[in-house]
C-alpha cells in the first residue's frame, strides 16, 4: 500500500517537475536577448540550453508507467529543479521587467 502511494508522489513530482521545465523553457524563448542582457542576467541563448537540458533530465526521469526512470529525485533531476525554480524566482521578474529598447519599463 505505502509503496504504491510513494510511487504515485514520485510520479506526480516527476510530472510536475517535467511541466514546470517545458513552461519556462517556453516562456524564456518569448523575450530577447537584450532584455536579459538589460536585467544582467546571462544570455538567451544560455537560458534556454539550460531550461532545455532541465526539461531532458526531467522527461528522462519519469518513472513507470510514463517512462523507465526512476523519478526526479536523484541528483540531476534535484539540479534540474533548482534550474526552474530559480529561473521563475530570479530570472523571470527581472527579464519581464525590461524593455528591449534599454529603457524603464513603463511608469515616469
Amino acid at each position: 500500500m505505502f509503496s504504491t502511494l510513494q510511487h504515485l508522489i514520485v510520479l506526480l513530482l516527476s510530472v510536475a517537475a517535467l511541466v514546470g521545465a517545458i513552461w519556462a523553457l517556453v516562456d524564456a524563448s518569448k523575450y530577447s536577448d537584450g532584455q536579459y542582457k538589460n536585467a544582467g542576467k546571462n544570455s538567451k541563448g544560455m537560458w534556454l540550453a539550460i531550461l532545455g537540458v532541465a526539461a531532458l533530465i526531467a522527461f528522462i526521469s519519469l518513472p513507470w508507467p510514463l517512462g523507465g526512470g526512476g523519478g526526479i529525485g536523484g541528483l540531476l533531476g534535484i539540479a534540474a529543479i533548482i534550474a526552474v525554480i530559480y529561473y521563475f524566482v530570479d530570472v523571470k521578474p527581472k527579464v519581464s521587467g525590461t524593455s528591449g529598447g534599454g529603457g524603464r519599463p513603463g511608469g515616469w
